[in-house]
């Protein structure tokens, strides 16, 4: 069945001759002689094309009035081909304003081959606006779903600020850098900018350049192509799987230069070179992000000048949790609801009591310090309440302060200078990588060391960067 018709027409002749040319082009026909009788078959036969006579004599509406009624009171998509006689150009503009699809003309040159042509277009034009607002619905719905899994929480004026220079951004379809410190909210952050992207639907990829070893770059950013068995087996690199969307490379200054002029090449160009394969047209957005400050990114060692300069004006810093006060009462409240619900734990807070003491602590670990806080207390605890969060607050803020005796007696048990000295070393290397993430490069430049360097000590101290224990 091609479509449903309904026919509003007093001429019986004419409605008969119509329903007949149309049903034997495979279209189901109800005929309505008068207003009456097509409302009440309106809603049940739920047509895609109404035919619609003006004058309708003998009926309680005519044509325009029915027209009036349809699109006052029925939401439905119909098309509606207006069949009429005489009919003045005020009719005219008047049935046109009331979202009439077309207009027949009856008598001499009337055409039943040119009303099919005209129904099959309307019902065509119909199913495409039916599939559009289908897809905005689900848009609309994966928007909805997208906001509740990646919530951007803050209404601080720093954080505003964020939020409008991402909106920006992002629909403007432009490459962004997000710096922050360690714990920000640089992944939040990208997913906000994807989520006000017009590539938003589209792939969306996180690539932690950290964990890329020099030899899997290439073949992860930008694919290879393998022989095995005599047979050549393409594996598909996040350019490309992204093309037309985004990719989020987090951590930049882990990539190496050579790396980081392909990407730039990607950037500019729009194409990539696979690895034993051929160059490939992309059209992938990027987001970079780096805890690392703009200056220490202007230095050539750790990113490549012409990427640099590509990217400096798009920069977005993320402010810390200490910058921020006004939004941690906020943050910590969503976080111990989220974790509650999850562990079905009962708490009976009043964040605002606890405002001073939450807001007098630094954070140094920001927004993932505060979240592994809520997290901490709400699996511990059979029940939350102010006390029980003031005092895990308490002993986080004692243990920071401490003088360190008691840690330091562990050094000063063993006798031995070089065997004492190595274990603190081990300790303080694998504190301040926890600090980092993990990641050495940062932490290299945090202590003061070559990246070179510090990997010999970590090997020397059987520290691993892969899982942050020992090699043993």
């Amino acid at each position: 069945m091609k479509g449903k018709v309904i026919i509003l027409e007093d001429d019986l002749m004419l409605a008969k001759q119509i329903a007949n040319v149309l049903q034997n082009y495979d279209y189901e026909v109800l005929h309505a002689s008068n207003s009456d009788a097509f409302f009440e078959e309106l809603r049940t036969f739920a047509p895609d094309v109404i035919l619609l006579d003006v004058f309708l004599i003998g009926s309680r509406l005519n044509g325009i009035q029915v027209l009036k009624y349809l699109r006052e009171n029925f939401d439905l998509n119909y098309k509606i081909i207006v069949i009429s006689g005489e009919v003045t150009s005020a009719q005219v503009l008047e049935i046109r304003e009331l979202g009439a699809y077309h207009i027949v003309e009856k008598g001499a040159n009337f055409s039943i081959s040119q009303l099919l042509l005209h129904i099959d277009n309307a019902i065509t034009l119909k199913r495409q606006e039916e599939e559009h607002i289908g897809l905005q619905i689900e848009y609309i719905s994966l928007k909805k779903q997208f906001t509740r899994s990646f919530p951007f929480i803050g209404e601080s004026t720093a954080i505003r600020k964020v939020r409008n220079q991402l909106v920006r951004l992002a629909e403007a379809d432009e490459d962004v850098l997000l710096l922050g410190e360690t714990g920000t909210g640089k992944e939040v952050a990208a997913n906000y900018f994807y989520l006000n992207s017009p590539r938003f639907g589209k792939p969306f990829h996180t690539v932690n350049c950290g964990v890329l070893t020099e030899e899997g770059i290439e073949s992860e950013l930008f694919g290879n192509i393998t022989n095995y068995d005599g047979k050549n087996r393409k594996n598909i690199g996040f350019f490309e799987e992204c093309s037309d969307g985004l990719l989020f490379l987090d951590e930049i200054t882990s990539l190496s230069l050579p790396a980081q002029s392909k990407i730039l090449r990607a950037i500019e160009n729009k194409e990539i070179q696979v690895v034993g394969g051929p160059m490939k047209k992309v059209d992938t957005r990027l987001i970079f992000a780096s805890n690392a400050t703009l200056d220490v990114l202007a230095d050539p060692a750790y990113l490549r000048p012409d990427l640099y300069y590509r990217i400096e004006g798009s920069v977005v810093e993320l402010p810390p949790l200490r910058e921020r006060e006004d939004d941690i009462l906020l943050i910590a409240s969503y976080f111990f609801t989220n974790y509650s619900s999850r562990y079905n734990i009962s708490d009976q807070i009043n964040l605002t009591e606890l405002r001073n003491i939450l807001q007098s602590y630094d954070w140094p670990g920001n927004v993932r310090e505060l979240k592994n806080f809520c997290k901490s207390i709400t699996i511990k605890e059979r029940e939350i309440s102010n006390k029980v969060i003031l005092r895990h607050l308490r002993n986080k803020i004692s243990a920071q302060k401490g003088d360190g005796k008691e840690e330091l007696s562990r050094f000063f048990a063993v006798e031995n200078i070089k065997e004492s000295t190595a274990n603190f070393e081990r300790e303080y290397i694998i504190h301040h990588l926890g600090r980092h993430d993990w990641h050495v490069s940062r932490t290299a430049e945090a202590i003061g060391l070559e990246r070179t360097t510090l990997y010999k000590k970590m090997k020397q101290l059987g520290i691993s960067t892969t899982e942050g224990t020992s090699l043993e």
